[in-house]
């Protein structure tokens, strides 16, 4: 009878694991069957390696017609892999891109194909230049990528430690590309010269790392006279003047007023610029106006004591310093829970007048601003404005105006009356553009997106980082000998003893 139970207990026994497997292929089909329906992706790196910028999902949440993606280079490239990843990136954001994988080694004939068919024309090119390894195209419109710009590593020799820079350079060339083959025409900034601005030929006062940033975005930044003229151009989808040194004659301000009023676009990033007695600060010529429009630009110097906000070495209280204080606005909403800061210099305040106005950024509650331009700063307690001290404010001025006329170059439709007002022309200088511990670049692109209605320019952009090697040491290399080749195997070896030892009992 004992037989017979034991007999019996085995077969149940078998039944039950029997089922167990069954039971556990099912949820196992469940499973994948559920993750094929719904797709999704986590990125735990302290970076966001592998997930795309707010930029670049911005920009294909709007695209809305077919992108096609040809991938010129071999599987066996070192970088295919990481770009074959970046792009899947891409496609689980959208369905309109249409990738195309062309290997020059295995598929000669395909990629001579595709060489002829995008060819740039040059006399003596019978297809593409070697260097190219992809081609981006919608419709009959295509722009070719060269390796250099989706792939940049850099080493640096003389460094104390050993550090590979890897930039974001891969998917801001896929999303520039995308929005310049999906635009009808680039946004244009027109920058107003001849009043000592920053320039866009280059030099210390430059805003050529500026264009670099906003180019990839399909924004060109086009320099224009404003004395003598009687309009500004209708090609200009916003018009700026960036830290001018000498004041803007009347005829000058009145043709940007009219803009303005007719439905223009108005960047003014304006300097604390001493008398010749060296008592105050001049007045440059648009304060009246942009008081109108319902921002006072104060003709003072803002003072930032507050020293965790000074930078190392370089720290100043008139600047260069942190600036950390958001408003409420969709320009700087990105920004608040960034926690990196801007970075300004030699700031002077400007403040909303007004329900229509809205401060941007402002310094710290030990901040101030006076209006003597002595060398020594005067305390808190004696300055005019007490922290915290507004240094930026956007605005929506009313359109009173026409359109342009039916035979100007362009029109402008559904932007108009929108003005941002900074206190600083420097935080657009060259020095501070990518920067990836700062917001420089990705806030000057943003005020740049909300003027032209650029939505994605006022997403985040991916920033660069920096990956370390990983250096052992011959007592490193001793301990993981131990970890791994003897403690990891004799912790299974325990453990199936003690198994064995349960089933005995």
């Amino acid at each position: 009878m004992s037989g017979d139970r034991a007999s019996e207990k085995r077969k149940q026994q078998r039944l039950f694991a029997g089922l167990n497997v069954v039971l556990l292929i099912g949820l196992a089909f469940q499973l994948n069957y559920l993750s094929y329906r719904h797709y999704e992706r986590w990125d735990w790196t302290e970076h966001d390696l592998y997930t795309l910028s707010d930029r670049s999902k911005a920009v294909l949440a709007e695209l809305d017609q077919p992108f096609e993606l040809y991938i010129l280079m071999s599987e066996q490239d070192p970088s295919f892999r990481d770009l074959q990843n970046l792009i899947e990136r891409y496609r689980t954001e959208t369905g309109q891109l249409q990738v195309h994988y062309v290997d020059p080694d295995r598929d000669p004939g395909r990629y001579r194909e595709v060489s002829q068919r995008f060819a740039t024309g040059e006399v003596g090119t019978l297809g593409l230049p070697t260097d190219v390894v992809a081609v981006a195209a919608v419709g009959e419109r295509h722009r070719t990528l060269e390796r250099s710009d989706l792939v940049r590593q850099s080493f640096d020799p003389l460094e104390d430690e050993d550090t590979i820079e890897l930039d974001v350079q891969a998917e801001r060339a896929l999303t520039g590309a995308i929005v310049h083959l999906t635009q009808e025409r680039p946004t244009t900034l027109c920058v107003t010269t001849g009043h000592g601005e920053l320039s866009l030929e280059g030099g210390e006062r430059s805003l050529g790392g500026f264009a670099d940033e906003v180019r990839g975005a399909s924004v060109e930044l086009e320099a224009i006279e404003t004395r003598g003229q009687s309009r500004v151009p209708a090609r200009c989808d916003a018009l700026a003047v960036m830290g001018p040194q000498i004041a803007l004659a009347e005829a000058e301000v009145d043709v940007i007023r009219r803009y303005v009023r007719d439905g223009g676009n108005l960047l003014v990033a304006l300097e604390p610029v001493p008398n010749r007695d060296q008592t105050g600060f001049v007045s440059l010529g648009v304060e009246d106006m942009l008081r109108d429009f319902g921002v006072r630009a104060d003709r003072t110097l803002v003072v930032e004591p507050n020293g965790a906000l000074l930078p190392a070495e370089v720290g100043h209280p008139v600047g260069p310093y942190f600036v950390v204080g958001w408003g409420e606005h969709r320009v700087v909403e990105p920004f608040r829970g960034l926690g990196l800061p801007l970075v300004v210099s030699d700031a002077r305040s400007v403040r909303p007048i007004g329900d229509a106005a809205t401060t941007l950024v402002s310094t710290s509650e030990q901040s101030y601003a006076f209006s003597a331009a002595s060398a020594d700063p005067v305390g808190r307690e004696e300055a005019e404005i007490q922290g915290p001290v507004s240094l930026a404010v956007a605005t929506r001025v009313e359109v009173t105006g026409e359109t342009p006329d039916e035979d100007e170059e362009v029109e402008r439709e559904g932007v108009g009356g929108r003005v941002v007002v900074v206190g600083d022309a420097s935080m657009f200088e060259s020095r501070f553009m990518g920067e990836p511990t700062i917001v420089n670049a990705n806030l000057a692109a943003a005020i740049v997106g909300w003027l032209t209605q650029r939505e994605a320019l006022i997403s985040i952009e991916g920033r660069s980082i920096e990956q370390e090697r990983i250096r052992m040491t011959e007592e490193d290399v001793g301990g993981l000998f131990l970890r791994v080749v003897v403690l990891i195997p004799l912790a299974f070896v325990f453990l199936g003893f003690a198994v064995w030892w349960n089933r005995r009992l």
